[in-house]
């Protein structure tokens, strides 16, 4: 992972972040408070040598050993004869081992020195027994150091600073121990962020989309939390979903320059995409400008299209595929506004792939693309079925359909790799449930502007093949029992007021 890998895996999990520093942070305080305050008082002690008519060899002399005896005092500071001595003066509540655990002792490099402190939580009990283990150490260090047989010790120990009261305590170290818990939680959570970002395969991005597919991302569609209430966008048609999905069309068009997309598949990798939502409202937005659309209910397993639209399906795809009724007879007729027509799946059949998979429904799509239909198909995920690419073979190419923060990449490259097995063509991906930056932008919920007569005509423009020595699309074949379905009545479009 490069900087730029790092520092989106912290901006994608900003939040674990701030809660791990926070959690650091709570964590040193609580422990600061519950710590008994310490308090520490110090003495300390000067070692000398002492020797009558003495030179300046023998002054040398006796500094250095007194340096070397002083590393010696150091370990015997809290020795059970000190210890013991000053419990029994200040009639201490201790025994000698906890009253040992108080004291500590350390002696400067290359001075004589001997400094000792002692903690206790009351201030006045660790002065006072600083003095007192001084004034013992200094008898101690004399009785050790004096001869057999002698009356007097070469060396003294002098009390040079005594003990004052503490006024402030040395522990807890409340803003050290926050400081420290802030960092270490600030640490860890950032050590969390990359592991999660580093094990976490979903997609988070159209940027992720797109490299994984190795294809386009022809389309954004926000996350929006009234899609289970409103799911078409006609119930909000100057809303900012619907400008999305006015935007995926013309990116569709854009596709269609060099020549004509007739038909399409719509499709993801696996069911909570969304794409049967898209599908519809991909629908709509394409006959909002005035093109002539149907929309076929491909998943003969598990039908949406049916309810999104309020229609019945007891007739449908399935009737027409095995010739119980001409396709006319399934065709509904959505909105008298609108030049959208929604096949809905039928019966459940035994045999969806096999059927998806016939010549009839081939010479199908055919036909209705040569009536100037636009055919989409809502079409089942790739991953638990095949349909969908069954279905992308008899058509001008399938768009996949990708819930960002939810779909897996390994699930979106293995469903494109299903595409590209049957030489599918991919036209892009369209990313479902985006997370929107800004939902009061100046453009949100603005429409596009072209109605009527005018967005009928763009509508023509975009989607004319751009030459003419193209061959034209192969008409359906009458069959027994079954017409071609006839172009539907045209509509007219009322000019656009101020246009």
């Amino acid at each position: 992972m490069d900087i730029t890998q790092y520092l989106r895996a912290l901006r994608a999990h900003w939040f674990l972040v701030v809660l791990m520093t926070a959690l650091g942070g709570a964590a040193a305080g609580v422990y600061s408070w519950v710590q008994t305050p310490m308090y520490q008082a110090d003495v300390q002690l000067f070692v000398s040598i002492s020797s009558t008519d003495a030179g300046a060899a023998d002054l040398n002399q006796g500094g250095t050993f007194a340096q070397q005896r002083v590393k010696s005092y150091v370990d015997i500071v809290d020795s059970p004869t000190v210890t013991n001595a000053v419990l029994q003066s200040l009639q201490l509540p201790y025994t000698a081992d906890e009253l040992a655990e108080k004291i500590t002792a350390a002696s400067p490099p290359n001075t004589v020195l001997l400094n000792i402190s002692v903690t206790d939580p009351s201030p006045q009990m660790a002065r006072d027994i600083a003095d007192a283990v001084a004034s013992q150490v200094s008898k101690f260090i004399v009785d050790l150091e004096t001869p057999t047989g002698a009356t007097t010790s070469p060396v003294k120990a002098a009390i040079t600073k005594s003990a004052s009261l503490p006024t402030a305590p040395v522990s807890p170290r409340t803003n050290l121990n926050l400081a420290l818990g802030l960092l270490v939680g600030l640490a860890s959570g950032a050590g969390l962020a990359v592991l999660r970002h580093t094990l976490d395969k979903t997609i988070h991005g159209r940027r992720e989309a797109a490299l994984v597919a190795g294809a386009a991302v022809v389309g954004e569609i926000g996350d929006d939390p009234k899609t289970k209430v409103r799911g078409l966008i006609v119930d909000d048609p100057t809303g900012l979903r619907a400008e999305e999905f006015r935007r995926l069309r013309t990116n569709i068009r854009f596709l269609s320059i060099d020549g004509r997309i007739g038909s399409l598949v719509v499709t993801g990798s696996v069911p909570g995409e969304g794409k049967s939502t898209v599908a519809a409202n991909m629908a709509i937005a394409l006959a909002q400008s005035g093109e002539r659309v149907v929309l076929i209910d491909g998943d003969l397993r598990k039908s949406r299209v049916a309810t999104l639209f309020g229609l019945p399906g007891g007739v449908g795809l399935t009737s027409v595929l095995v010739g119980d009724v001409p396709i006319e007879a399934a065709m509904h007729h959505w909105r008298r506004e609108l030049p959208l027509y929604v096949v809905t799946s039928g019966p459940t059949p035994p045999n969806p792939s096999e059927l998806l998979g016939t010549r009839r429904l081939a010479d199908l799509v055919a036909g209705l693309v040569a009536s100037g239909m636009t055919v989409i198909f809502d079409a089942p995920p790739l991953l638990p079925v095949t349909d969908a690419a069954v279905l992308a073979r008899a058509t001008d190419g399938a768009l996949v359909v990708t819930r960002v923060g939810s779909t897996k990449a390994d699930e979106l490259a293995t469903s494109i790799e299903a595409l590209r097995d049957v030489d599918a063509r991919i036209l892009g991906v369209v990313a479902n449930r985006v997370k929107r930056k800004n939902k009061d932008g100046y453009y949100a919920d603005q429409s596009s502007g072209w109605t009527g007569a005018a967005a009928a005509k763009a509508a023509q423009a975009v989607m004319a093949p751009p030459n003419t020595d193209r061959a034209p699309a192969a008409k359906v074949a009458p069959q027994q029992g079954r017409a071609t379905p006839p172009p539907p009545a045209r509509h007219q479009q009322r000019p656009a007021a101020g246009r």
